[in-house]
């Protein structure tokens, strides 16, 4: 039987963050408080759009009487909470989720150090107050391991000896470092949750947060017209030939995350689990995905783009950084604590190309542009 708890939790109008809330409110039952921008009842706003959307209709009265929000900031002291109101969430919460992060690739690290590092500090120092009965978890990333390109991730490791791809890695590197001098200084549990590329072959709402390859399918798509419409014959992009990509179903993700957080042992100290797929994606299916709807063209991979043609440079403008950059990663990730602590539940099944057609949005693009 699950426990109901008054559970914080940051990030909830993320993609991510809407279906973490949806299931500790709808699957396990708990209260949740959700700190973010705005006022309360714009806050509010949001996230119930984004939970009826998940939901495919307003929630239940009883689901949505545990639903509290509470304007914040993760970059001001107390969370930018008058004092009063700082000691009372404190005092009846019982656990912590920290999802929200600024996840730009191509923001400066100063900004993402305001969010990404200040934040998750203000997080644990309202965990602090809030006594050693309540427990935290932390969103972070797989892609902390930043450049290494080759081996097996331990779950442990958290190094910086190969550098970052991106700013954004470096943050939350810097994040993960600050939460385990935390745990270790206060004697504390924290569970670390690193998942992968998220994605999802359903798609929000129009203005509500997309994932990674929604994002990649609308910015293929200039005033209605697909990117690569007419193109025929081989189109060069600047990523090496052979790499794979770990991409993991947003649903499978949040399964294992709920499990891993309830069964984290309480010993203090910081747990980390990767929550990725057991199996990489390789980015040929994913070209493979963009060419089946434009017969003719031929995307090929080069480690180096030299003299592009115009469509070729609109192509490497056009497409996802988390591509580019990451698309010729070989390495691999442990995950023996998911098998550890949630043996039953089954592994997500290997992305294909329809899978990847509909998470690009390519099945309604089509019948959209193609009548």
């Amino acid at each position: 039987m699950v426990v109901r708890m008054s559970i914080l939790l940051t990030g909830a109008t993320g993609f991510l963050g809407s279906r973490l809330l949806y299931a500790l409110l709808v699957d396990e039952g708990h209260e949740v408080t959700v700190l973010g921008r705005g006022t309360s009842a714009e806050l509010r706003g949001r996230v119930v759009t984004c939970l009826t959307d998940l939901a495919g209709g307003p929630l239940p009265d009883a689901v949505a009487s545990r639903l509290h929000c509470l304007s914040g900031d993760l970059r001001r002291p107390r969370l930018g909470l008058p004092p009063a109101h700082y000691s009372r969430l404190a005092g009846r919460t019982s656990a912590i989720w920290h999802s929200a992060a600024d996840i730009s690739l191509s923001a400066p690290l100063s900004s993402l150090r305001e969010t990404n590092v200040a934040g998750t500090e203000r997080v644990l120092e309202l965990a602090e107050y809030a006594g050693r009965g309540c427990r935290v978890t932390c969103v972070s990333t797989a892609f902390v391991a930043g450049r290494r390109r080759n081996g097996c991730i331990a779950e442990t490791e958290l190094d910086d000896t190969y550098g970052f791809e991106t700013p954004y890695e470096q943050s939350k590197f810097e994040a993960e470092r600050l939460v385990r001098a935390w745990a270790q200084r206060h004697d504390r549990p924290v569970t670390v949750l690193r998942p992968s590329v998220l994605i999802s072959d359903s798609h929000p709402a129009e203005g509500l947060p997309q994932h990674p390859f929604a994002e990649m399918g609308r910015r293929s798509e200039r005033s209605g017209t697909a990117l690569f419409e007419g193109v025929s014959g081989r189109v060069r992009l600047p990523m090496a030939p052979g790499g794979a990509l770990n991409v993991v179903q947003v649903e499978y993700a949040v399964r294992a995350m709920l499990r891993l957080a309830a069964r984290a042992p309480d010993g203090p100290g910081v747990r980390t689990f990767h929550v990725v797929h057991p199996v990489d994606t390789p980015v040929r299916l994913i070209l493979e995905a963009v060419e089946s709807r434009h017969p003719g063209l031929r995307l090929e991979q080069v480690p180096r783009l030299t003299d592009p043609s115009a469509i070729e440079s609109l192509a490497a403008a056009h497409l996802p950084d988390f591509l580019l950059r990451y698309g010729a990663q070989r390495r691999s990730y442990e995950r023996s604590g998911i098998l550890a602590l949630a043996p039953d539940l089954a592994d997500p099944p290997p992305l294909d190309t329809a899978y990847v057609q509909a998470a690009l949005g390519y099945e309604r693009a089509s019948a959209h542009c193609h009548p």
